[in-house]
Order: C-alpha cells, then structure tokens, then sequence
C-alpha cells in the first residue's frame, strides 16, 4: 500500500471534506441596544439575516454612535446576506405600523466567521 504525504495529499483530503454550515449566531437581548455600538471597521464578515418570524421585518446597523441605521426590510420566508465587521452590532425590529413599527425583535453581534441570524 502507498501513503500519500505532503501538501499534494492534504490538498486531496481537504478538498473531498463537505463544506460546513455557517453558525448559527445567538439573538442578544434587545436590552442590550441603549449601550451597543459599531468600535471599529477593522475584520469584515457577513451576516445572513433570515426571517422566519410570520410577518416582515426591517434590518438596522447600529452606527459608531449607537444610531439605528436602515438596511431594509425582509419579508417572512426570505433571507439576505449582509457584508459587516466583527464589531458592528444589528438590530432587527418589526415593521407592521399597526403592531407599532421599529420594536426590537433580537440584535445581534457578528463573528469572525460568516454567521447566520435567525428571526422568529
């Protein structure tokens, strides 16, 4: 039996290796927003946000001085993925005016590796 060793072999094993799910990032309590806010632009990541709450809801950056920022609404069933920094948080907020637009609904704070944020 011959053993392949080297970079040729690892590059034959990572490449048959299934690619991996992005994790799945924790909803923060939206408690937390009055003292959140972006620090710096320094490690960028992405986010995608996927609404399976049963109405549309709306996407904000919380900015360098803790200010919601529009990104845009996102209808029940659907997803968008959202190019970030590590340490720029978001907010997800309803956006029915008849269930009184612009409440938090979960923020969330983005990793070093691409994450996924889950609205219900």
């Amino acid at each position: 039996m011959t053993m392949r060793t080297g970079l040729a072999a690892g590059i034959v094993l990572l490449a048959a290796l299934p690619a991996m799910a992005e994790p799945a990032l924790p909803p923060l309590d939206c408690g937390r927003e009055a003292a959140s806010r972006s620090l710096n632009s320094n490690r960028s990541t992405f986010v995608t946000f996927v609404n399976r709450h049963d109405e549309s809801v709306r996407v904000y950056w919380l900015n360098f001085d803790g200010r919601r920022v529009y990104y845009r609404d996102i209808e029940p069933g659907e997803s968008y993925r959202q190019q970030t920094f590590v340490t720029h948080p978001w907010v997800v907020t309803n956006s029915e005016t008849e269930h009184g637009a612009g409440q938090c609904l979960a923020m969330f704070q983005p990793a070093a590796v691409a994450g996924i944020a889950v609205i219900e």
